[in-house]
């Protein structure tokens, strides 16, 4: 039990660091991580749903607090997203492991490309809010939140930084308030069927928590266009990682 926990405040604050310095990745090195400690991909999709919602929300307050989480943009995601995640759940059980992991590689090895490529680019901040593309990607990103158990915060962050005038850092606020409410919704929904055990959730809660505080105060002293940089690297190790784990082993 001492091993567990101290496994999953490992975990935890890796993702919540990642969270707070880039708005995604967390999940995205979690379920590795979770699958890692021997859990059924049920089991560790639902948890890691729960760490990375806890880790975002609190991550996701001082950074409203300070004005940089966009309201509108958090509720057109959610909205959108919420149901999204009921019906990924239901998806995911008809999937099969092998496709589910492979096309989710494919996905964030094409997102990590776009914001590599993005970061090189001048990004006017003028350019008005897009309501239909982004209700569209929250549907895509609850869809994906639902199968993989992932925060979604790799498909967030770009659409944010595309479809409105908003900085890299509050894309990067904004990106973790919609996760918090997506996966929070998609965790209490794995609840009702599963009972995870308790130190496990305790230990990415509490890991996540100081993670993602760190993780805050390094964004505010780095460049858009380094956070950009580092989100897409990290995002091609957890990608190649994730696949060897499950596809090669």
């Amino acid at each position: 039990m001492e091993l567990l926990l101290l496994e999953a405040l490992a975990i935890g604050a890796v993702l919540g660091l990642l969270l707070g310095l880039t708005g995604a990745g967390g999940s995205l090195v979690a379920l590795p991580l979770l699958l890692s400690l021997h859990l059924p991909l049920r089991d560790a999709i639902g948890v890691s749903l729960g760490a990375v919602a806890l880790s975002a929300a609190i991550g996701a307050i001082p950074r409203a607090i300070q004005g940089l989480v966009a309201r509108r943009p958090v509720l057109l995601l959610a909205i959108c997203g919420l149901p999204g995640n009921a019906v990924g759940q239901w998806l995911g059980r008809f999937i099969p492991e092998f496709a589910l992991i492979l096309g989710f590689c494919l996905l964030v090895l094409w997102s990590a490309w776009r914001m590599w490529r993005g970061a090189a680019l001048p990004k006017s901040h003028s350019g008005p809010l897009r309501s239909v593309p982004l209700m569209a990607i929250g549907a895509g990103v609850g869809l994906l939140s639902g199968v993989m158990g992932v925060g979604g915060g790799f498909l967030v962050v770009p659409a944010l930084l595309w479809f409105t005038p908003l900085s890299m850092l509050a894309a990067t606020a904004t990106s973790m308030a919609v996760i918090a409410l997506v996966s929070g919704g998609g965790f209490l929904l794995y609840l009702t069927g599963a009972q995870p055990p308790m130190a496990l959730l305790g230990g990415l809660a509490a890991g996540g928590a100081v993670g993602v505080l760190c993780g805050n105060q390094l964004a505010t002293r780095l460049r858009g266009a380094t956070l950009q940089r580092l989100f897409a690297l990290m995002l091609v190790a957890v990608s190649l990682s994730l696949a060897a784990q499950k596809l090669l082993g």
